[in-house]
């Protein structure tokens, strides 16, 4: 069987980014490698347990065919898997976490996300499955995100930025275009070194322009890689015109003022155009 090799973020000179399978509804996860690389991203994020694309393409685990052909596109492609989902903490007790372990440590992801099931309250319970989870994890090389669960103990990304100062593991930062960028540099700082990556929502980039959004990640550091996901997936045949648009969005975020005034003053393209 293939494996992915993972590639290290810190040797680009640019945040990699990365294209979430929960913008591209009924999308193939190989054919979502494609449509990145077209579009100008460097990675992706899959789910393959407890969501609907997972019981489609990998309920076979690594016997999936879809496994061979996502490793294939990922190599041919030049792409990275960011982050593979997702752990379900405090649910009824089965082997889905081992598969996506499995799954992410073939995938060569860096990160897997977990997350507790709603309307499980108890915050020791949930802590002590997330720090087993951590240390499952290092056998793997992997890193585990603690995602918030609106009716869970962890309600809210400062209840999950505490477990994990706790316990190990790290937090993904949502940040949003209506912030400035000195809010979202806080949140970045909040978060320290676990911070796993920043998060932006597809929605909200489609309502944004070039003027409104230039600079507001400026200050992201370069290790720090920046997704794209979405709530309310749109129309999968508009994906690549729209992922592309965000690609570039994103470079002119993460920009600095003084890299784009050079750019503008010399004439220059940006560098996912």
């Amino acid at each position: 069987m293939l494996r992915v090799r993972r590639r290290q973020a810190d040797c680009h000179i640019v945040n990699r980014i990365a294209l979430q399978e929960s913008t591209a509804p009924g999308v193939a996860p190989h054919a979502l490698v494609d449509i990145a690389r077209r579009a100008g991203f460097d990675s992706i994020g899959l789910k393959v347990a407890h969501s609907a694309g997972a019981d489609v393409w990998w309920h076979k685990g690594a016997g999936s065919a879809e496994l061979h052909s996502v490793v294939e596109h990922l190599l041919a492609n030049r792409v990275s898997v960011l982050d593979v989902g997702r752990v379900e903490l405090g649910g009824r007790d089965d082997d889905s976490h081992r598969t996506v372990l499995d799954l992410a440590s073939r995938l060569g992801a860096r990160y897997v996300t977990a997350s507790p099931v709603p309307g499980t309250d108890d915050a020791h319970r949930l802590a002590d499955a997330f720090a087993r989870l951590v240390q499952e994890c290092d056998a793997y090389m992997l890193i585990p995100l603690l995602v918030p669960s609106p009716g869970s103990a962890v309600p809210n990304p400062a209840r999950a930025l505490e477990i994990v100062r706790q316990v190990g593991g790290a937090v993904i930062v949502t940040a949003t275009t209506d912030q400035s960028a000195f809010e979202i540099e806080s949140q970045v700082l909040e978060a320290g070194n676990r911070l796993g990556y920043l998060r932006l929502l597809a929605e909200q980039i489609d309502g944004t322009t070039e003027a409104d959004c230039a600079g507001l990640l400026a200050t992201v550091p370069v290790h720090v890689p920046v997704a794209v996901g979405s709530v309310a997936p749109g129309d999968r045949h508009g994906l690549e015109t729209r992922a592309h648009r965000w690609s570039v969005l994103i470079d002119r975020m993460l920009e600095h003022p003084l890299a784009r005034d050079r750019r503008l003053s010399l004439g220059l393209e940006g560098d996912r155009d």
